[in-house]
């Protein structure tokens, strides 16, 4: 079976982290280079031992994401706090090597693109706004420091070159050109990663109805096989019971006694039950071979969604007549149709059973079904009377077959393939009232 992309290992928390580590480490060791670099052409820095404690305190965090508390259950808040510290020490590193006027000031973007990857957009503005912070301090203090290079000029008699107000003119539009920098990335990263990630959740509710088909093809298959298996079985056991009920009447008549005063012998009433019941075992045989034939046959012809659910639940209220069923319709003169009827009626007959037998089992036989056709949208809401499910059982009922002595899980998961493939949607809740409520949508071809 194919696995959900979303449970795919490589979208799991585990190993977004790892890769969050990946990117730091990439990072980190950018900064690494560049200190080396910076040593080897005698780069002005304002303090190496502190410079060397902060990509040491770098690393350190990176490492402390592996053994973070509750990092599996909560992969944000790793990458929340992750961000924040490369952004501090990134800024405290542009402080100790010339401030805004190190080229390397671009890395304060990473950040911001690497958490409009993971978190929500609004966490991607955010850091982008702070990233945008990080670099207007950063001026501000070649600002303070331009000033206090001025004032020494001032104090020697040097005079001030012009190249300085042009200077601090690039400085403003650089500054200017980041932002604009960070917001777009933000903006365009957080748009293309939630585009992905709604491909990604499409992508897994394909795979789990493919998944569903293929299970109801199975089911299907069992089906066919047991009622092609049955015709023989209960052709003889016709014959069979035809012969006792034959034999039966036939030494009634000769020795002239009633039939429960024979010794060692079925009632005639026994006999002719077990008939009928076989006649029915029969005609759900037939309807099976019908029903095949007329799917092997040319497409069908489109018919109103309303007409079939009220023929359906006519019939189905004729097999089970100690339900009583209020009966609700709404119709506004659109239409909207389905291509296969015998599957949508298959469908409500299993949830109509299912619904009666959780009435039934809480001794209140009864239902209410409401039918509405609103701007060619049909919708059917069906309430038991049940003792309801819980959320969890309400979360998988109809996902995956689950048989159990109640009658629910394989019907329910018949009904829901069935009704995904004619394009419909099925739901269910607990009703404040008491019981369940099904609510099966339909939109017009």
């Amino acid at each position: 079976m194919t696995q959900p992309l979303l449970a795919a290992a490589e979208l799991a928390p585990r190993h977004q982290i790892r890769q969050f580590q990946q990117f730091r480490w990439g990072l980190i060791l950018t900064e690494y280079a560049a200190s080396a670099l910076a040593f080897s052409l005698s780069y002005q820095v304002t303090s190496w031992p502190l410079l060397l404690l902060l990509l040491t305190l770098h690393g350190c965090s990176n490492l402390a994401l592996t053994v973070w508390p509750g990092g599996q259950r909560f992969p944000e808040r790793v990458f929340i706090v992750g961000i924040l510290l490369d952004l501090l020490i990134l800024t405290l590193l542009l402080v100790l090597s010339g401030g805004a006027s190190n080229g390397l000031i671009a890395l304060l973007l990473l950040p911001v693109a690497v958490c409009a990857v993971l978190l929500p957009p609004l966490l991607a503005y955010l850091t982008a706004l702070l990233a945008v912070g990080c670099y207007a301090l950063l001026l501000q203090l070649g600002d303070a420091q331009a000033a206090m290079d001025h004032s020494m000029h001032l104090e020697m008699g040097h005079t001030l070159m012009p190249a300085a107000s042009g200077f601090n003119q690039h400085m403003l539009q650089m500054g200017w050109a980041f932002a604009l920098s960070a917001l777009l990335i933000a903006w365009f990263i957080s748009a293309q990663a939630k585009l992905i990630q709604q491909k990604s959740q499409q992508l897994n509710d394909l795979q789990q109805q493919q998944s569903r088909q293929e299970q109801m093809l199975a089911v299907a298959t069992y089906a066919a096989n047991a009622a092609h298996d049955l015709a023989t079985p209960l052709q003889n056991i016709t014959l069979l019971s035809d012969e006792l009920l034959n034999n039966q009447v036939l030494s009634n008549e000769l020795l002239k006694v009633e039939p429960a005063q024979q010794p060692n012998s079925l009632p005639t009433e026994l006999l002719q039950d077990l008939q009928t019941e076989v006649a029915k075992c029969q005609q759900i045989v037939r309807q099976l071979r019908s029903s095949a034939q007329q799917l092997r046959s040319q497409k069908a012809q489109p018919q109103p969604v309303q007409d079939i659910s009220l023929q359906a639940i006519q019939l189905w209220l004729v097999s089970r007549p100690e339900i009583s069923l209020t009966l609700k319709q709404q119709q506004d003169g659109s239409r909207c149709e389905l291509q296969d009827a015998l599957a949508w009626t298959a469908a409500l007959f299993n949830i109509l059973d299912n619904a009666a037998d959780a009435s039934i089992a809480n001794e209140q036989p009864k239902l209410d079904a409401e039918l509405r056709l609103h701007q060619e949208q049909f919708q059917l809401q069906l309430r038991d009377f049940g003792a309801g499910l819980s959320s969890q059982h309400l979360a998988e009922l109809g996902l995956q077959p689950q048989p159990d002595s109640q009658g629910l899980g394989l019907g329910q998961f018949l009904a829901n393939a069935s009704i995904e493939r004619l394009g419909g949607h099925i739901s269910r809740h607990n009703s404040p009232k008491g019981g369940t409520v099904t609510v099966i949508r339909f939109q017009a071809l």
